[in-house]
């Protein structure tokens, strides 16, 4: 245990599941272990992860949440007055802790590679993201892909205050399952699996592409997506009109992908970018081979030499590093060895003392 005097407030904008969400709820969670006091206050949507919070000892501030957006700077002004580390996620909540900056020290953390704003034009995103930078302590960036977005579009100044911290990740699953597939199994069914938010970024209808090569080779297949979108209907319209109905299933939201994970022969990652992907840490955990595209922070978090990238958007690259993934068991259990290396990289314990190390040099700052 480090200290019971630090307290510290994470501003975020929703506590639904999601990578973000999950990411602060790890880091929330091992803060707490370690002594700090926190306290999470979400600006809007449902409390998903409520319970999740709350058992880990992290206090739920929801008297912000549906409140209009100056109201909520109202309210935190009035509530929350220095005598803690600030902290916030997501754009909505670097906005509200920036107004709020003549009486607190807040630090940022970027999620995503994407316009602070994303649907205004570039130059107001920019002016946005950099008046919200300006006036943090530090922005942290949870890659370097994401990091490299920010600075080559203006997002923040190369005279900002920044650093990248890796997502922290707790392993479930201490004994490695005996995991062996291959395509020369008679009559076996490969089961592949993804975990995806049904949006244009996540390139889903890579998915679907796939399905019509692998069912035009007859194999036995199954492809199950969990997740939810706004794609959902036009994914689900596609795969009617190709006649994949037997061979593509959507499974909605899952509050734990774990078991479903497990079930698979491989897990398929589509996205045309990700400002981490930490699904990606859940996939390797489950001891289930990755293919996934080489692009963004993907090859930041499966290793740059991982035999399971693809070129992005290119159903025949996924198809044949697919092949070759499965041509034979040693393949497959090699694929699992070497990823099993690589989640040692992200561990809670790293991923607290970067975040507690970064609040300690700006209070000796002061």
């Amino acid at each position: 245990m480090i200290s019971s005097e630090i307290r510290l407030v994470h501003v975020i904008t929703t506590i639904e599941r999601g990578g973000a969400e999950n990411a602060v709820l790890a880091l929330a969670q091992e803060q707490v272990r370690n002594g700090y006091k926190v306290v999470v206050v979400p600006l809007k949507g449902s409390q998903e992860l409520t319970k999740e919070f709350l058992f880990a000892g992290v206090s739920i501030d929801t008297s912000l949440i549906e409140q209009s957006f100056l109201k909520q700077v109202f309210l935190f002004r009035k509530q929350y007055k220095g005598n803690a580390i600030f902290h916030a996620h997501l754009p909505r909540s670097e906005l509200l802790l920036s107004l709020c900056k003549s009486q607190n020290r807040f630090f940022v953390t970027r999620h995503n590679a994407e316009q602070f704003y994303p649907s205004a034009p570039k130059i107001v995103s920019s002016f946005l993201s950099r008046y919200v930078t300006y006036r943090s302590e530090s922005v942290i960036a949870i890659s370097y892909a994401v990091l490299h977005f920010l600075l080559k579009n203006r997002e923040i100044s190369k005279e900002s205050q920044y650093s990248v911290i890796y997502y922290g990740y707790m392993r479930r699953n201490n004994n490695h399952l005996q995991r062996t597939y291959s395509f020369n199994e008679a009559n076996r069914t490969l089961r592949i699996g993804t975990v995806s938010r049904l949006a244009p970024q996540k390139n889903l209808n890579l998915l679907i592409q796939l399905a019509i090569l692998l069912k035009a080779k007859h194999h036995k297949f199954l492809i199950q997506i969990v997740g939810a979108g706004p794609d959902k209907l036009l994914l689900e319209n596609k795969v009617k009109k190709f006649g994949l109905e037997k061979e593509i299933q959507f499974l909605g939201r899952k509050s734990d992908v774990m078991p479903f994970l497990k079930e698979q022969d491989v897990f398929v990652l589509t996205s045309n970018y990700e400002g981490f992907g930490l699904v990606l840490l859940e996939a390797m955990d489950a001891f289930l081979p990755i293919i996934a595209p080489r692009n963004s922070a993907i090859p930041e978090v499966l290793g740059k030499h991982h035999p399971g990238l693809f070129k992005s958007s290119d159903v025949d690259s996924l198809s044949k590093t697919l092949f070759y993934a499965l041509q034979t068991p040693k393949t497959y259990e090699e694929i699992l060895k070497t990823q099993s290396r690589q989640l040692d990289l992200f561990s809670l314990e790293k991923y607290f003392n970067s975040h507690h190390e970064l609040y300690a040099n700006a209070s000796m700052g002061k």
